[in-house]
């Protein structure tokens, strides 16, 4: 990239040009410095060692002496949003695809690839080089795109059965058999769309979230392993747009067993009540293992 282009893109001042057009990357850390890198950073120390690496350039924001006159310093007001701007620039000829949080902790719960930027903070600084595969379901990072893409529904995936808890389908001829609540199915048949359109690696078997999580309970209120008992406690349910079709899913697939309800004023009664799901809304609880045996009747 030529300087004066990235002096516009980064809003800055040349305030010296040395002998430097151009810089091939960019770097944050001196670990990444690289010969005719442009070093982002406001320590005049580790300015020296990239320079001494043979970075072409600095990118800083507050008041340094120019230790090497023969390279380019641009100053910025904000490095934060300096990156960002070229970053945008990035994302010109990139189709960035978006999605939900939920997606997006699947994508990385089952992503194999290097080439695939899960975009999931503000911290983007890495993906100014190379050549990436970008998602986000930030609304911040999607307004740095011109060319957004959202995830369609894969047509290879095919539901044979499922429980509450658990799901069997079949995927490009293969069969999986997950401890993954399959309410979440359009959800994973979207992830799957997009490891599909660029050729991604991924691992099936590896797929989790952090929500409508079991916990399977003895009658010590100790949590053993699943299936091994016909009390379970489900963590990760929130009051949001996820709810109502999370408690339709719950009611439909567990019409004949006991279901209670907690939430922060309830929780408290939640050791002494009969059931065979807890559900705890909006709360979330911390159990204590003991790998017995119980009787099941999953």
């Amino acid at each position: 990239m030529r300087i004066d282009t990235l002096v516009n893109l980064s809003d800055g001042e040349l305030v010296n040009s040395g002998y430097i057009n151009d810089i091939v990357g960019f770097a944050t850390t001196l670990k990444k410095v690289k010969r005719e890198f442009l070093f982002i950073s406001n320590d005049i120390h580790e300015i020296e060692k990239a320079i001494k690496k043979g970075a072409y350039g600095v990118l800083f924001s507050e008041d340094l002496e120019i230790i090497d006159k023969e390279i380019a310093w641009i100053k910025v007001e904000n490095i934060d949003e300096a990156i960002l701007r070229i970053f945008k620039y990035r994302l010109i000829d990139k189709s960035l695809y978006v999605c939900d949080e939920l997606s997006l902790e699947m994508v990385k719960s089952i992503n194999k690839d290097k080439r695939l930027a899960i975009l999931d903070n503000m911290d983007i600084a890495e993906y100014l080089n190379g050549d990436y595969v970008f998602i986000t379901s930030l609304e911040k990072i999607k307004k740095l795109s011109l060319n957004t893409t959202y995830l369609k529904e894969s047509k290879n995936l095919k539901i044979l059965n499922y429980t509450l808890l658990s799901g069997d389908f079949l995927y490009k001829d293969s069969r999986y058999k997950l401890k993954f609540p399959m309410v979440y199915s359009n959800e994973l048949k979207k992830i799957l769309y997009l490891f599909e359109k660029e050729e991604l690696r991924y691992n099936l078997k590896s797929l989790k979230i952090d929500r409508f999580t079991p916990s399977f309970i003895n009658i010590k209120n100790r949590k053993v392993k699943f299936g091994k008992s016909d009390r379970v406690i489900i963590n990760g349910l929130k009051k949001d747009n996820y709810l109502i079709r999370e408690l339709n899913f719950i009611f439909e697939n567990a019409k004949y067993a006991k279901v209670k309800f907690y939430d922060k004023n309830s929780i408290k009664n939640l050791y002494q009540d009969d059931y065979n799901f807890a559900i705890l809304i909006d709360v979330d609880i911390e159990l204590k293992s003991e790998m017995v045996q119980e009787n099941s009747l999953f």
